[in-house]
């Protein structure tokens, strides 16, 4: 038995068997701050459905571990919930769906001659009660509190003045569960009558108030950190943002006013960090990888030790540490985000952002879906914003490499495993991070540039793939057919013949700009493989100049394709000058030739 474990042995514990009932009835809870999120899944949803909703006996429904953190004399004690707040919070959530369904029953028995509202308003408000206790003063208390506001707005208290606060993951899952929830209700009523209906939902109500659980009861809140990060080691489902952040909120304070200070910076880093993606592991993806953007490498499975080992006993250095993972949580918002555009110039504040040509390759990379450079962009992206001998060019240059490499070896080629190249990243942010001049910075540069080209694909390899890119959308095509032929991927393709030859500024929307298929689509076969859908018969104008365009023939189209082109190079000066009225089959495939030889001579180098 680890030490961990031995001490959570010797901790005082007091446990009880109660009922949701009776834990609504005779507790307050809230949910500490050093908390994870609420993250139940529809598979877990309909688990809880079928196994607590749906049961026709007493049900144990597991233990909940908690402490006392208010108590009161002539009314219910607050527990702060250790463990167990996804299955309380889900409770609650059923049973405001319960409350409201009997609500609605009552507002359409009063539309009905004959009908009595009294008893389904009776049973709303009863259910209620389990939502929202009242004292002897009439002061009211949440059953459950939680940060969320919407939970006390739509679970708990839906005639509140709404807060207009936005939802983070956490209130977007709740919200969630309590769609879940309502479906279910309204298909189990289906047709029944209005007493059968009331019936049926006091079932409901019965089933998850009969549900049962051992409520294990703590003496302090230093027991319930221990607690908190033991579970981990017994097998609990704890990711590593959550006890990363019950580590800083322990180990960063001791007064509750500072540990409530640390949690809400920690939401923040949280919520902006979650706008960089909707996969429920983001925050952990962004621990890792901004730890790997500093340090020398280490295993997702390892990093919470190393973390605990670097921040050690000193408060400042939990403190430290959060300042880390807030400054790079504003770059990494912006990452794998395909609409981004360049942000505002500040003065004398040094922004990657700011910098179209950054912008630009953070686009691509996200048009990829290629995340395993983010240390070396989280990396680049910071010392040019700390460090004046960075300079901007050595910025646009890092990010080109990445972006050149990526396009060859993970857009095109598709090609292996990820382990070498996240080493190669990691080593340059490593070695970037301790770079305290610029010439340091051009030899790490250097380093990164010749390890990234010895990895790329073959030529040979590359090259076929180039001149098999298609765009042809009124096609129905499989899955990989659809990722190497996405709009915003071809328009990506296209733009980048000009913006390498800078005939038209960098930071362009691509979504202002429309694909043209030369020769039109009309005359295709159907079929993927037509010269008519291939690269070398594709160019990008201008949305105005496409709808313009349309079906027209080559002698009419090229006026304004030499207008309202992104790049009109020699190929279509030559069919500009051939008379023909469509390109033909051998015209496009000696485009398609020469765009490849351009794409990986002059475009995508390194």
């Amino acid at each position: 038995m680890t030490e961990s474990a031995n001490s959570v042995d010797l901790i005082p514990i007091e446990s009880k068997t109660r009922t949701i009932q009776t834990c609504f009835q005779q507790c307050l809870y809230e949910v500490p701050n050093f908390q994870r999120e609420y993250s139940w899944s529809p598979d877990q949803l309909r688990d809880f459905w079928n196994d607590v909703v749906l049961a026709q006996s007493d049900l144990f429904f597991g233990s909940t571990v908690t402490w006392v953190s208010e108590r009161r004399d002539l009314f219910n004690d607050t527990y702060s919930i250790i463990d167990g707040q996804q299955r309380l919070t889900t409770s609650a959530i059923i049973l405001s769906v319960v409350r409201d369904a009997f609500y609605r029953v009552s507002e359409h028995a009063e539309s009905v001659k004959n009908s009595d509202a009294t008893t389904a308003k009776s049973q709303a408000s009863a259910t209620q009660r389990y939502l929202i206790a009242t004292d002897d003063d009439g002061n009211s208390y949440p059953i459950l509190k939680r940060s969320e506001p919407m939970f006390y707005e739509h679970i708990q208290n839906p005639s509140a003045i709404p807060s207009r606060a936005k939802w983070n993951s956490s209130a977007e899952r709740i919200g969630e569960a309590r769609s879940f929830f309502e479906k279910r209700v309204i298909d189990e009523l289906g047709e029944l009558s209005l007493d059968d209906q009331i019936e049926r939902l006091k079932t409901i109500r019965a089933n998850v108030l009969k549900a049962r659980v051992i409520q294990v009861e703590l003496t302090s809140e230093e027991d319930g950190f221990l607690i908190f990060e033991t579970l981990n080691t017994r097998g609990t489902d704890l990711r590593l943002s959550d006890l990363v952040k019950n580590l800083l909120i322990r180990g960063g304070a001791t007064s509750a006013p500072d540990r409530q200070a640390i949690a809400d910076r920690w939401q923040r880093v949280v919520d902006r960090v979650q706008e960089a993606g909707a996969k429920p592991d983001v925050v952990d993806r962004f621990i890792w990888q901004s730890w790997n953007s500093r340090r020398s490498a280490v295993k997702v499975p390892e990093l919470y030790k190393e973390i605990s080992r670097f921040v050690g006993k000193d408060p400042t250095n939990y403190i430290s540490y959060l300042e880390e993972l807030e400054v790079d949580s504003f770059i990494y918002e912006w990452l794998e985000k395909e609409d981004i555009q360049p942000k505002s110039n500040t003065h004398d504040v040094r922004n990657a952002f700011a910098v179209p040509e950054f912008v630009d390759s953070i686009r691509a990379l996200a048009i990829f879906n290629v995340s395993v450079a983010n240390s070396t962009v989280l990396a680049i992206a910071r010392k040019h914003h700390e460090c004046q001998f960075v300079k901007q060019s050595q910025l646009i240059e890092v990010m080109r490499l990445v972006e050149n490499f990526h396009f060859q070896f993970s857009a095109l080629t598709n090609s292996g495993s990820t382990g070498g190249t996240r080493s190669r990243y990691n080593r340059f942010a490593v070695r970037l991070e301790a770079a305290s001049s610029s010439e340091e910075v051009k030899d790490a540069i250097s380093d990164l540039k010749s390890r990234l080209r010895d990895s790329l694909p073959a030529r040979d390899q590359t090259e076929k793939a180039f001149r098999g890119l298609f765009y042809a959308p009124s096609l129905k095509l499989n899955q990989k057919q659809k990722s190497s032929s996405r709009k915003i991927f071809i328009a990506y393709v296209l733009m980048a013949f000009a913006l390498s030859r800078k005939i038209i500024p960098a930071g362009q929307n691509l979504t202002s700009w429309s694909i043209e298929h030369i020769k039109p689509q009309t005359m295709g076969t159907g079929s993927s493989q037509d010269h008519v859908y291939s690269i070398g018969n594709l160019t990008l104008l201008t949305s105005e100049l496409n709808n313009e365009l349309g079906k027209a023939p080559l002698s009419a189209k090229m006026k304004s394709l030499r207008k309202g082109s992104a790049y009109f190079d020699s190929e279509l000066e030559s069919w500009e000058h051939s008379g023909v009225e469509f390109p033909s089959e051998s015209q496009i495939s000696e485009r398609s030739s020469l765009l490849t030889s351009e794409a990986l001579d002059q475009v995508w180098t390194l």
